[in-house]
């Protein structure tokens, strides 16, 4: 491969590296749908009221992640939380898909870039602005990468099912949230942005990769559309964000 003038373009599309998650995990029966949430209160309660049953872990050099099981219409539905940031979030998924994953739902909160979109209403990403570093790694160079249209289909369909608001969007992602500049942001509401989180990019390039479904919610939190940034207290909002889990849980099981 060639050298190029900033590392980050330099993609190698050679599918196999030298260290693989699939060599690392063993297959797991019934680990096949499977909902990530950045809600740590939410499942720490689920857990607690006996919805949810500890089943495996997801190990790094500084923190353990519970993998729980839940079922819903006869199916396993697995549940564990995600890692903040988008490097994290791709080695993460990595080792999911390398337990059996297959069918992804993705939920949590984002900031927002246009100040009417209100604390928890819902935001599907239909593509998200790469502006991370780990999505270079899976998918050759470009300024934005698409969600996974069907399984976009697939959460718009409960959403309606359920007289549940929405709107689909587009979304930045984000290595540095202490850099998110005024410049910065306007550029991105520009370019059609609604959102700000750290995750989207790297789960879409993974799953695209790794030809596995995923799709994802983000609620609505704190506001970066204005002049001082405004937190509105969005992690308060513990109905909306239980009740966003379990439709995630659905959801994941249409997939």
């Amino acid at each position: 491969m060639n050298s190029e003038n900033y590392p980050i373009l330099e993609f190698d599309d050679t599918y196999q590296a030298l260290i693989e998650a699939s060599n690392l995990f063993e297959l797991r029966e019934g680990f096949e749908y499977c909902v990530i949430t950045f809600f740590r209160d939410v499942v720490e309660k689920m857990h607690a009221e006996g919805k949810l049953k500890e089943v495996a872990y997801l190990n790094s050099e500084t923190i353990d992640i519970p993998i729980y099981e839940t079922e819903y219409n006869g199916k396993k539905i697995h549940v564990t939380l995600g890692y903040a940031g988008a490097a994290g979030s791709a080695s993460f998924l990595e080792e999911l898909i390398a337990f059996g994953f297959k069918r992804f739902i993705v939920c949590g909160g984002a900031g927002v870039l246009q100040k009417d979109i209100a604390v928890g209403h819902l935001i599907i990403p239909t593509s998200a602005v790469r502006d991370e570093g780990v999505s270079y790694h899976y998918i050759k160079p470009s300024r934005e990468i698409e969600c996974n249209q069907e399984a976009v289909k697939v959460i718009e369909n409960v959403l309606q099912n359920h007289n549940i608001k929405y709107i689909k969007a587009k979304t930045w992602t984000t290595d540095a949230f202490y850099r998110e500049t005024r410049e910065k942001v306007n550029l991105r509401k520009s370019e059609g942005c609604v959102t700000v989180e750290m995750e989207a990019a790297a789960f879409f390039a993974v799953s695209k990769f790794r030809n596995v479904s995923l799709g994802q919610i983000l609620y609505g939190g704190d506001d970066l559309s204005g002049i001082e940034w405004d937190e509105r207290g969005w992690k308060s909002k513990c109905d909306i964000r239980y009740t966003l889990v379990e439709i995630s849980v659905r959801i994941c099981s249409e997939l």
